[in-house]
C-alpha cells in the first residue's frame, strides 16, 4: 500500500536572497528558484522516466506578485531538468517580502490517462498457478481511499510476480528490508510501478529487498517475471499488493476497478476469499480445479490401499479451501468408524459426527470439508472411534 503523492515545503524571508528549493539536489523532482532582474523564476527538473504534474501553492505569499494565478499547476516532461514553471516579482524592494510554499507532485499526465475499460490484466504471478485474495476490494485492514480497489494475493515469500500488463517501468524500489502491521513501515515497502499505454499505473508492492528484476526505462511485456514477492512496508504477512492506478489533476492517484483473463479466456473480477488461476496466452494448458465446485460424487467411488497396518487414520487433501478428507483402515478385519470434527471457518458436506464402515487394508473417502469465504483462518480437530462390525 502506497500514496504516490510527494509533498514538499519550503519557506524563506529575505530582503534580497536566493530562495531555497523545494526537494534536494539528486531528488528524481525538485522545483527550485532562480533571481533574475527583480523577480525569482521558478524552474522543475524531473529525472522520472515519465512526466510530473506539479502543484505549487502559497500558504503566504509577502510583497511578491506571481505572473500566473495561484496555485500554479503545470506538466513536466520525463527526464528534463530547468522546465520553467512561472515566476514571482518583488513589488517593492525596498520593503521585506517572503513566502511559505507548498509542492505536490505526482507521477503521470491525467490529461492522457484514459482507463481502456475492456483491458483484461494477466493475474500477477505464473501462468498456471493458483492464489487466494487475502484482501480485496475495501479489505479491513488497509484498503481504503487511494487503495480502495487493490488486491492482496498470498504469494509467498519469493515467489515471481508477473506484469499484469505491458507498460513502461516508471518507479523501483528494492532497498528495504523492514517490514510490519502498523504504520511506521509505510515508507518500507519495495514496489515496482508501471506505466500503460492508456495513462494508468500498475502497482506491484511488498517485494523482497533486492527482489526487482527490472529497471526505470524498462519496457516489460505482460506476464514477464518483473520480481519476487515479499513482506517489506505495511504488511502482516508475505503477500503481493497489486492495485492499478490513474493520475487525477488534483496530483491524487486512486486505485480503479479492474478484470483480470480467465483461463477460459473470459473476465473475471477476484473477490475476498476467492482461488483464481494466472492464464498467460501463448502458454502451456493446465488443469483447472476449483476446491469450492467439488462435490461428494466425484469421490463416491473412490478405494485405495490402507496406508498404515494396524491403524484407523485420516488423510486430508487439500484444493484451495476445500479439504478433501478420506479415511483408512489398515486392520485385517472391516472396521466401523465414526469421526467427529470441530471446525473454525469450514463447512462439512454431511452431518456430524459421520460414521462409516471400511473394508479391511482399504482407504475410503469420508467427507469434504469446505472454506467459508469470509474466514480469516481455517483450523479443524477431529476425533475418531472404531470397531470390528457385527
Amino acid at each position: 500500500m502506497r500514496r504516490w503523492k510527494i509533498r514538499g515545503a519550503a519557506a524563506v524571508f529575505f530582503l534580497v536572497l536566493a530562495l531555497p528549493a523545494a526537494g534536494q539536489k539528486g531528488d528524481p523532482f525538485r522545483v527550485y528558484p532562480a533571481e533574475e532582474e527583480g523577480r525569482f523564476v521558478f524552474f522543475a527538473d524531473n529525472d522520472h522516466v515519465v512526466p510530473v504534474q506539479v502543484s505549487v501553492s502559497f500558504p503566504s505569499l509577502t510583497n511578491l506578485e506571481p505572473s500566473t494565478p495561484l496555485p500554479y499547476r503545470g506538466l513536466v516532461p520525463a527526464k528534463t531538468s530547468g522546465t520553467p514553471l512561472f515566476s514571482l516579482r518583488v513589488k517593492r524592494r525596498e520593503a521585506g517580502a517572503g513566502y511559505r510554499m507548498r509542492v505536490n507532485h505526482a507521477l503521470g499526465d491525467p490529461a492522457e490517462a484514459r482507463p481502456d475499460p475492456d483491458h483484461l490484466y494477466l493475474l500477477p504471478f505464473r501462468h498456471g498457478s493458483k492464489h487466494r485474495v487475502t484482501q480485496g476490494h475495501g479489505g479491513a485492514f488497509s484498503h481504503r481511499d487511494e487503495n480502495l480497489y487493490a488486491l492482496d494475493f498470498d504469494l509467498d515469500e519469493g515467489s515471481p510476480v508477473t506484469a499484469a500488463r505491458s507498460g513502461l517501468v516508471a518507479v523501483v524500489k528494492a532497498d528495504s528490508s523492514r517490514g510490519g502491521p502498523s504504520a511506521a513501515y509505510i515508507d518500507d515497502g519495495n514496489h515496482i510501478l508501471i506505466l500503460h499505454r492508456d495513462g494508468t499505473f500498475g502497482n506491484y508492492v511488498h517485494l523482497r529487498q533486492n527482489g526487482a528484476l527490472v529497471s526505470p526505462g524498462d519496457r516489460v511485456t505482460a506476464g514477464q517475471i518483473i520480481g519476487c514477492s515479499g513482506n517489506t512496508g505495511v504488511s502482516s504477512g508475505p503477500h503481493l499488493h497489486f492495485d492499478v492506478r490513474v493520475p487525477r489533476t488534483d496530483g491524487t492517484m486512486p486505485s480503479i476497478p479492474v478484470r483480470f483473463l480467465a483461463p477460459d479466456g473470459g473476465a473475471v473480477e477476484p473477490r475476498e476469499g476467492g482461488y483464481y488461476y494466472a492464464f498467460h496466452p501463448g502458454n502451456p494448458p493446465f488443469p483447472v480445479v476449483y476446491g469450492q465446485d467439488l462435490t461428494e460424487e466425484d469421490f463416491a467411488g473412490h478405494r485405495g490401499p490402507a496406508r498404515t497396518p494396524d491403524r484407523v487414520e485420516l488423510r486430508f487433501h487439500r484444493v484451495d479451501g476445500t479439504y478433501v478428507v478420506f479415511v483408512s483402515n489398515g486392520f485385517s478385519e472391516p472396521r466401523r468408524v465414526t469421526v467427529g470434527f470441530s471446525l473454525q471457518g469450514l463447512g462439512p458436506s454431511r452431518p456430524l459426527p459421520v460414521t462409516l464402515d471400511v473394508p479391511a487394508g482399504t482407504e475410503r473417502f469420508l467427507l469434504l470439508l469446505k472454506a467459508d469465504p469470509r474466514a480469516r483462518s481455517l483450523q479443524y480437530s477431529y476425533t475418531i472411534r472404531h470397531g470390528p462390525l457385527r
